[in-house]
């Protein structure tokens, strides 16, 4: 099996995403999902991607049908964890708080999400426990 990729661009995530929708596709299937997202592409440019993305490791195919059936092997989370980290060696110096900040400040965040933010951060630094002056619950 090929080994997985450091990087899968912008043009493989589009398709590897319609992978993950449908479960399986076609190369025709692909196509026509992004033709219908707005995707001018060409058969031959899916199925292009989809031999990429084959060679990565990152999906695998059905070869016993006239028309090959591609499946994902990644999840998308194991897709997104190498992406934000890759992220945050190349823009943020390898400083995972240095992207939360910058986010966090220019993309408001509503107040469920705020709250559950604020739940990690004092999880992660212990705040809650070391606050005096607030009642603990064990009085």
């Amino acid at each position: 099996m090929a080994k997985r990729p450091t990087t899968i661009p912008d043009s493989e995530l589009d398709v590897l995403k319609v992978l993950w929708d449908r479960g399986q596709a076609t190369v025709r299937e692909v196509l026509e999902t992004l033709r219908e997202a707005g995707r001018q592409w060409s058969y031959a440019t899916v199925a292009t991607l989809l031999d990429r993305l084959e060679t990565k490791g990152v999906i695998t195919s059905d070869r016993s049908e006239l028309a090959f059936v591609y499946r994902p092997v990644v999840s998308s989370q194991e897709v997104r964890q190498k992406r934000v980290s890759n992220l945050v060696d190349k823009l943020y110096q390898g400083e995972p708080g240095l992207l939360v900040l910058h986010l966090l400040k220019a993309h408001p965040l509503d107040a469920k999400q705020a709250k559950e933010v604020r739940a990690v951060l004092e999880e992660m630094t212990g705040d809650k426990k070391k606050r005096s002056g607030e009642p603990s619950g064990q009085e």
